[in-house]
């Protein structure tokens, strides 16, 4: 009987089958993320556990003559996070609000740190025009924006939203 891992078909089947699902199996690849390296079979191929039932085939990645580990995870971050939000569509959503809110936070922040030390307050209030406006060419000048633009659109939209609703506030 094979070692399994949430679910999964049990190593030995899996090594039978090919790399990635090994390392599916083996739990080096979680929900959603890739795996850019591929995987070898070491030369010992079968490792015994403590009470010599179960096998578990024991892989090692392979990234090249001249990559690192550091370099391989930076290198393949775009696709994982690419798979990452291709796994399920809710994700994508939830990354919105998580950016429309850090946005409305940032912008709470900024408004009460200059507002109460009552200096460069119109430095801070340009810096906020041109993030927004440089943010809102760069999205709207993109035939179809990608994820990485959308969120920052989103963390632009909260950030806007906050700094209307304190002039407001101030207003009455």
């Amino acid at each position: 009987m094979g070692v399994r891992a949430l679910g999964a078909p049990s190593a030995s089947r899996a090594a039978r089958r090919g790399g990635a699902s090994t390392a599916r199996a083996l739990g080096f690849a979680g929900e959603g993320m890739g795996q850019r390296a591929s995987l070898r079979r070491s030369s010992r191929a079968d490792v015994r556990l403590a009470r010599g039932r179960a096998t578990a085939v024991v892989t090692k990645a392979v990234t090249g003559p001249l990559e690192t580990r550091l370099g391989s995870i930076l290198t393949s971050l775009p696709q994982r996070i690419d798979l990452y939000f291709r796994v399920r569509r809710g994700r994508k959503l939830l990354w919105k609000a998580i950016f429309a809110f850090t946005g409305f936070y940032t912008a709470n922040v900024l408004s009460l740190t200059f507002g109460v030390l009552g200096i460069n307050d119109v430095v801070a209030g340009a810096f906020c025009v041109a993030f927004s406006e440089i943010i809102t060419r760069s999205y709207y000048k993109k035939l179809k924006p990608g994820k990485y633009w959308d969120f920052l659109n989103w963390f632009k939209l909260g950030l806007m939203y906050a700094l209307t609703a304190d002039a407001f506030k101030l207003g009455s």
